[in-house]
């Protein structure tokens, strides 16, 4: 008699057969694991590790575990997040993966990059933590040009894992902010001052909030977007961010080729 993990076993080597596996980050056909990643594509991401300051979760390489483990920056001008967490860097192939998720609509690639994000979240944070689960809203004329919300996603499939309620209405984008990377930090700055409003308050108010975002740049959405929320009566924020662009947050005045989100201060 076969055994029903037999069946399944034929029915995978089966469609592996018809329709191969192919590496979601750069099209491999050398699938080895259930990421839906070839080896070297999974190798090459590198998660944000200690040391990171305790606030902000910049990468400080020989950051002292003192002063509660902050940077020299939150010390002296601490955002507005109880905390901020980090997936992984943004660089080599889960960068490229992300702009076609992002910008190309490439959607079977944001499970993946799903995955990354739930890592983090099981890395630096526990569920009990939180009432709900909040993405970082578009503007409704970027969402209608690109038909989705790369956050919604990410924070869709999050939820699910981690069994918390997502709040997709009430934080909204009120400005159609200009793409942030291309401009100095003061520019940046102003675009995005009261860029974020909420639909109602009640929704927020009192509760602890997980912020979601794809790309952190030098923190200023995340930022701007908390300020909104506890302005609003949310009782903590705390963010998680898929990917880290390093290079933004120690060059905040340094024009990049690419989206990004600012300064938080």
């Amino acid at each position: 008699m076969i055994s029903l993990n037999s069946i399944v076993s034929i029915k995978e080597a089966l469609l592996d057969t018809l329709f191969p596996r192919r590496c979601v980050f750069c099209d491999s056909s050398r699938v080895e694991l259930k990421s839906f990643l070839c080896y070297d594509c999974f190798q090459s991401i590198r998660v944000i590790s200690h040391p990171f300051c305790s606030q902000c979760g910049l990468p400080i390489p020989g950051l002292a575990l003192q002063s509660d483990g902050l940077c020299g920056r939150c010390l002296s001008s601490p955002p507005p997040y109880s905390r901020a967490r980090y997936g992984a860097y943004y660089e080599g192939p889960l960068r490229e993966a992300l702009i076609r998720f992002k910008y190309y609509a490439a959607l079977n690639v944001g499970i993946t990059l799903s995955d990354v994000l739930i890592a983090a979240f099981q890395r630096h944070y526990d569920s009990k933590e939180f009432d709900v689960i909040i993405p970082v809203p578009v503007h409704r004329k970027r969402l209608f040009r690109r038909g989705f919300n790369q956050a919604v996603i990410l924070a869709t499939k999050l939820a699910s894992k981690v069994t918390l309620p997502v709040d997709r209405r009430s934080l909204i984008k009120v400005k159609d902010t200009p793409p942030q990377a291309r401009l100095p930090r003061a520019q940046r700055i102003k675009n995005l001052r009261n860029s974020f409003g909420i639909l109602d308050p009640v929704n927020v108010r009192k509760k602890n909030v997980l912020l979601i975002d794809d790309v952190a740049t030098t923190g200023s959405t995340i930022a701007e977007a908390t300020k909104t929320l506890l302005k609003a009566g949310a009782s903590r924020v705390d963010a998680l961010v898929l990917a880290l662009r390093t290079a933004d947050f120690f060059n905040p005045d340094q024009p990049t080729n690419e989206e990004g989100d600012g300064s938080w201060r």
